[in-house]
């Protein structure tokens, strides 16, 4: 479990009950996963009238950083219960 979970807890048995809460909700938290998954998949295929456009590079920018940023979620998203 990444500790950004936690950066705003101090206190080790609230950390602990928040914990607990987290892995209670993993099966919420691995559908969110799915949904980022197939966000990125939907988002990678390109035309090539895309480029015809002459903002291209601000959209190809664009869709790189979102990419990016669901990826991170994801991985915010994985816990690991062992």
């Amino acid at each position: 479990m990444k500790t950004i979970w936690f950066q705003d807890i101090k206190n080790p048995e609230d950390q602990k009950n928040f914990k607990k809460s987290v892995i209670g909700s993993k099966i919420v938290l691995d559908k969110l996963k799915e949904v980022c998954y197939t966000k990125i998949k939907n988002g990678e295929s390109s035309n090539v009238s895309d480029y015809d456009s002459p903002s291209w590079a601000l959209r190809q920018a664009d869709k790189v950083g979102y990419a990016r940023a669901l990826t991170e979620m994801i991985g915010i998203l994985t816990i690991d219960t062992e």
